[in-house]
This record gives structure tokens, sequence and C-alpha cells, in this order.
């Protein structure tokens, strides 16, 4: 676990732990030299003439010049409440280096798995649930930080705190000492062997009712309008309520878990400084000699105790959270191995002068044995229009994902005039590229930064926006009807806009980097016919200059392509212009018999 742990922190980071566990040692240290210090300060105070009789305290009364036993012993109890205070600054310090460390490494390590989900290739999401990827970064991440990593740190300060008090322990009174470690280890040791089952199987249940809560959030405000159209509030409430609830349970119960043993010991410990007395007593030590030892054992146990039962809930939330430590690593070192490097927006543009190739394309999805695409040969030429048509579930948006480089064929090539698509080129594929899928995802913004997506403000070039939104028909709307144009702010997934707005300014979004190829995925099935006219015509306007590649499900909107490939089972079924696939084609003909939704 702690091997894991080491693993999840970058080597700048490991160096600040070493650092601070250094600094735990210190404070350690000068904690128990205040401890340490009682003892003198009460024999002095009990028995005066001690300053006489010890060669050490005499000595320094000697060598600091003191001429009476009162003033030495003012002198003392400073010493003593200058180590407390020192003590306790240096403890106050520490606490806040552990927590800036924590907080700090929750923002790095949820950065470095959101990167690695990033940066993974389109089919790791193909069977994944991104609610639970968020949860993994916000929710898990804390969990480990807070119930793994900083339990291990206050483990190792609490730690090296115990041992030299024990130590101490030890060196005032061995017998005593080591039936006082014996007990109130004994007592710890024996409450996790009985807890520590439970506490793993909490853990786990605790993680999967997690991913529920998050899920059922997910599930609700991403279809928030069907949701309140048929009135379903009432099942989602408790849908997220029931492992919501435990959630709570799991959380609350595993919390009493971890200090039912601190309440044994704090018993155990607290009559033991009565068997102590009696201990003293029955051994012949006079009240001179038991006043320092019981003063000593008492402050020892006093802070003691906070440090054993720390430990303890320490171990408990290391046991409770190890799963979320588990499903972390996994994540970050154990799943695809991916290079997490940034898309260099500076790479030129692949040259693509005459064609595209899909030579012999075969894909299948993972976890499946079945091909989607068998043996797919097409050629697409440089400023044509092509179209893909055929029922749900022929392979049509798997032909597109293939182009957009999204998914890579098990078999078969891509050539770009002649040139084959690699890992190493594709980044200059793609920026030849604009996407329109069938539903378009608007963010909380401006309409400016919903068409840029992703440019930084200080290099967006609005000439180029309203350019776009012209070419998409959204220009005038956006001047005449919103309250702040450009600027205005269009809500969660654009829900002050219309079905056919939020579609167009898809379209300007794919339009606003003049990429070379269009491929539109359904991205005019929410538009009613006159603005999906609208659409076209303007789109057809750039045919001259751009190759459009279209996935329809009406066929109105192929009329005028090219070519029109019809897909069946991943193979083609027919290709021609539409009016010929209309009488030689059975397949179309029955595709455009059928009615449109």
């Amino acid at each position: 676990m702690i091997k894991k742990i080491l693993n999840l922190l970058l080597p700048q980071e490991r160096k600040r732990l070493y650092m601070l566990s250094v600094v735990m040692v210190i404070t350690a240290i000068i904690e128990v030299l205040g401890i340490a210090s009682i003892l003198p300060f009460l024999s002095l105070i009990s028995n005066p003439e001690v300053i006489q009789s010890n060669q050490y305290l005499n000595w320094l009364y000697t060598t600091l010049g003191f001429q009476d036993p009162n003033s030495f012993l003012i002198f003392t109890g400073i010493v003593v409440l200058v180590i407390m205070v020192v003590s306790k600054v240096l403890s106050f310090l520490t606490s806040w280096g552990m927590a800036r460390f924590s907080w700090m490494r929750v923002h790095s390590i949820s950065s470095r798995l959101l990167s690695n989900y990033i940066y993974q290739p389109y089919k790791f999401y193909l069977n994944k649930n991104t609610a639970i990827l968020g949860k993994n970064i916000v929710s898990e991440v804390q969990t480990v930080v807070k119930g793994v990593m900083t339990p291990i740190l206050d483990i190792m300060s609490r730690g090296v705190v115990a041992i030299f008090i024990f130590t101490m322990l030890i060196l005032a009174e061995p017998l005593l000492a080591i039936s006082v470690i014996v007990l109130l280890g004994g007592a710890y040791i024996l409450s996790y062997r009985l807890l520590k089952r439970k506490l793993s199987i909490r853990g786990k249940a605790r993680y999967k009712v997690n991913a529920e809560r998050f899920n059922a959030l997910n599930v609700a405000f991403n279809d928030i309008k069907q949701l309140k159209v048929m009135g379903y509030e009432e099942y989602f409430i408790k849908r997220y309520s029931k492992p919501s609830a435990k959630f709570a349970a799991i959380n609350s119960t595993t919390m009493i878990l971890g200090q039912i043993p601190g309440h044994i010991t704090e018993i155990i410990a607290f009559g033991g400084i009565i068997i102590v007395v009696l201990y003293l007593l029955a051994v012949g030590r006079g009240l001179q000699d038991l006043l320092p030892v019981l003063g000593l054992f008492a402050f020892a146990t006093y802070k003691l105790l906070p440090s054993i039962q720390s430990i303890f809930a320490s171990i408990a939330d290391i046991r409770f959270n190890s799963q979320a430590l588990n499903i972390l690593y996994t994540d970050l070192y154990e799943s695809t191995k991916i290079e997490m490097k940034p898309r260099n927006k500076a790479v030129e543009a692949m040259a693509f002068k005459n064609e595209i190739l899909l030579d012999n394309i075969t894909f299948i999805y993972p976890e499946t044995q079945k091909p989607v695409i068998k043996d797919l040969k097409i050629k697409i030429e440089i400023n044509t229009s092509i179209a893909f048509v055929g029922s749900t579930g022929a392979g049509k948006t798997t032909i597109a994902n293939i182009i957009l480089g999204l998914l890579r064929p098990n078999n078969g090539r891509i050539l770009i005039d002649r040139v084959e698509l690699t890992d190493e080129n594709l980044q200059s594929w793609q920026r030849n590229l604009g996407y329109i899928p069938q539903d378009i995802y608007l963010m909380n913004d401006t309409i400016i930064r919903n068409i840029t997506f992703g440019i930084p403000d200080n290099k967006i070039d609005m000439d180029a926006v309203v350019k776009a939104a012209k070419i998409a028909n959204i220009h005038d709307f956006i001047i005449k009807e919103l309250p702040d144009q450009y600027k205005t702010v269009i809500g969660e997934k654009g829900i002050r806009l219309s079905g056919g707005q939020r579609q167009r300014i898809g379209i300007a979004r794919a339009i606003y980097h003049d990429p070379a190829v269009l491929v539109l995925d359904e991205a005019t099935s929410s538009l009613d016919g006159a603005t999906e006219l609208e659409v076209f015509n303007a789109i057809e306007n750039l045919a001259k200059t751009k190759t459009l590649i279209i996935i329809a499900h009406r066929l109105t909107t192929v009329q005028d392509c090219d070519i029109i490939y019809v897909i069946e089972d991943g193979e083609i079924a027919g290709a021609g212009k539409y009016n010929e696939l209309l009488k030689s084609n059975k397949a179309f003909r029955r595709i455009a018999k059928q009615p449109v939704l």
C-alpha cells in the first residue's frame, strides 16, 4: 500500500514528503523533551535538595551562577514552559504542512487522473460510464488522499512520538513501562484484528454505493427535460436517496468502529494510573519518589493516548479506503498505457490534394467478435460530397469515426494521398477535419466560446466566428434576438436555445477552423425541413472547396451528393447517385420508403 502511495507521487512530491517526515521527527523529539523535562522539574518541586545530589543539576546550577534554589526552580520552570511552547508551535506548523501537502496532492493527483482519462483513445470510452470517471476524479482522489495518504502521514508523526515516549518511560521505569506497552498495545492489536475484515467489507461497499450516487445524479441532470415532462422527479430522488443513505450509514458505522478501541484503552490507561500508584507503594517507594514517577507516567499517558488512538483510527481509515486506492492506482498505472502529451497546436495540416482511400478496412469493437465493418474499400475524392445511408447499426457512424481517427481499424489502411494514416501523423490529419455530431454539447458559456470551443480568449479570431455563424445561418439570430449578441450566455447544454439553434452553433463550431473535410453525423436530424434546407444550402456553397462526408437518416439531405453508399452489415450494398440507387437498389428503396420520425 505504501508502495502504491509513493508511486502516486511525482519525484518532487516524494521529496516534499521526505522533508515533511524529517520535520515530524524533529517535532516528536522536542515534544518528548518537553515530557521528559517534567520528571526533573517535579523532582525539584518535591525535593529541592536534588540540586545538590544530582550531578547534572548541580553542574547546571553552578555554571549558571545561581545563588538560591528558588531562583533555579523558577528558571527550570521557565525552560520547561519554553520547551512546551516550542513543541506546540512546531506541532502546529507540522500539522499545517501535512494539511497543505495533502490538499495539494488532491489537486495534483486529480489533475493527472483527468489527463490520463482525457488522453485515452476513443475506444476507451465505449464501455465506460463517464459519471464513474468523474466520481473517481472528484471524490475518490480526495478519499485516497484524506483516507489513506493523510492517515499514513499521521501514523508516521504519531508513531515517532509514541516510540520516543515509550523509550523514555522504559529508561525511567523499565518493568512498569513494558507492562504499559503490552497492555495498551495488546488492546489495540486485538481490537484491530477483530475489526479489520469488517472495515474492508465496508470499504468495498462504500465505493459501490458512491458510484451509484454519482450515476443517479448524472442520469437525472443529463435528461432533466424528459424528467420534468414525464413527472419523474420522485423516482430519481429515490434512486439517489437509496445509495446516499447506504453511503451515510457505512461511513457513520465505520467512524464508530474506529473509536471503540480508543474508549476501551482510555479505561485501561486511567485505571492503570491507579495500578501504578499501588505498584510503587507495594515496592516501598516513598512520596518523594512516587510524585515524580506518577507525574511522568500521568503526563506521558495524557500525551500518548491521543497518539495511539489516532494511529488506530488512521489504520482503520486506511483499511476502509483501500478499495479507492486500488481503483485509483489501477486507472493511473495499470490500465491502458498511453503517452500523455498535449496536442501540438502548431502542427501543420497533412497535405490533402487528391483523395482519401479506405483500403480493405475491417473493424471489430472491443469485447465482441463480429466485425462491424468488413473489408471496406472506398475512395473519397477531394471537394466531393459523399453520403453513407443504411439502417441503424449498419456501421455508418463507425466508418465516420474511422475517418476521424477516433477508431483504428483492426485490418486495412487509411491512405491520404497515398500516405498511410498512423499514430505519428494522426494529429496532422485531424487538422483537416471538422466534425458535426447529431447531439451537440454546448457549455454554459457565451456564444463565442461555444463556437471556438477550447480556444483561449486571447487567440479567438472574431472575424472567423462571425463568418462561421453566417455559414451556419445563425448570425442574424445572434445579432437580432440575443441580448448580448455573441457574448450571450446560453445556459447549460444551450437550454435557452431551440434544438435547431443549438445544432447550428455546433455547425459553426466545426466551420470556425476552416477545415478541408466536414464530417456530418446525422447533423441536421433535429432541424425542421426549412431550417435544414437553409443550413445545407450554406454548407453546399462550400462544396467546391470542402470535402463533405455525410451520415444521414433523412434521404432528402443527401439527394445532391456526388456518391451515396448504402451500408448493410458493415459492407457496401450499393453506390451511386440518388436517382440511380432509387431505380437499381432494393435496400436503398426500402430506406427511402421508411417514414421519417
